[in-house]
Order: C-alpha cells, then sequence, then structure tokens
C-alpha cells in the first residue's frame, strides 16, 4: 500500500489495472482490518503457516492458489506466505475465536 499522502496520486495505483480478478480481490482482502486481526490473532498463537492459512481459508472462504502478481516495487509479504494450494474445506482447522455463524 503507497505510504500515508500518496494515495490520491493515481499512478500509485496503475498496477490494479493488470490485475485479475483474484489478484484484486486480495489487495482489497489484505487491507481488511478484521481479516488482518485474524492472520496476527492466528501469528501469536505461533500456528505454522499451513495451519494458519487453512483457518483463514475457512473463516473467509479463501483459496490460495499462489502469491499474487505485483510489481516488484509493490512486493509486500503475503497474509499467509505460502504459495500452495489449500483445499476450500481443509480438516483440522483451528477456530479463530469467531462468534459469527459462518465458521
Amino acid at each position: 500500500m503507497p505510504e500515508q499522502g500518496t494515495w490520491r496520486i493515481s499512478t500509485a495505483y496503475d498496477y490494479v489495472n493488470e490485475l485479475d480478478a483474484p489478484d484484486l480481490a486480495w489487495e482489497f482482502l489484505r487491507r481488511n482490518p478484521e481479516y488482518q486481526q485474524d492472520y496476527n490473532r492466528l501469528k501469536q498463537r505461533g500456528l505454522g503457516e499451513d495451519q494458519a492459512a487453512a483457518a483463514l481459508s475457512t473463516k473467509w472462504g479463501l483459496s490460495f492458489r499462489g502469491r499474487p502478481r505485483t510489481s516488484g516495487a509493490r512486493r509486500e509479504p503475503s497474509m499467509v506466505a505460502d504459495s500452495r494450494s489449500l483445499d476450500a474445506d481443509p480438516a483440522g482447522a483451528p477456530d479463530l475465536g469467531c462468534t459469527c455463524t459462518c465458521c
């Protein structure tokens, strides 16, 4: 994400024009405060990448097939730093402590 103060510069977002639907969805999701909280909660529990990815996939309905394509200058760590595919309904996914009815 561009540093604060540059968000109004349209050239900072030119790369978005080249994104396909999954990559565009990822750009929005990785900025979602609730998603970030879920990821940080899992990270604090000391879960491995596979377990964290499984838990995030379960709650958020995700399927990580690979890292989103971004320009080298914008490449940031993935919220789930794993490029392997995940089953859409992984068995044994850790509970996020969510109180919603979706998971």
